[in-house]
């Protein structure tokens, strides 16, 4: 799962650079960006609901394009590692 996530972290990171955004702000935006896949994943059921007779095809694309985006979407929003704690002791 690393490697989807590193390799996901570095189209992020590539399309920043390329919008002159400063590194500092990179974390930031790769967490908003994963909120948005969830987001857009939860968006592609949308015509599921509202349409009956989806070709079978469009159906499996829809179904497809919602557990990729909703995957990496959580891979990249919600991020596993633990900030160490600094004592002020």
């Amino acid at each position: 799962m690393s490697v989807i996530k590193r390799t996901a972290e570095q189209g992020i990171h590539r399309i920043l650079r390329l919008r002159n955004v400063p590194e500092t702000q990179w974390p930031e935006r790769v967490k908003k960006t994963g909120r948005g896949m969830i987001l857009a994943g939860v968006a592609t059921v949308v015509p599921l609901l509202l349409i009956d007779d989806i070709p079978l095809p469009g159906t499996i694309a829809l179904q497809l394009c919602y557990a990729v985006l909703l995957c990496l979407g959580v891979i990249l929003a919600f991020d596993s590692k633990q900030k160490p704690e600094h004592s002020g002791r």
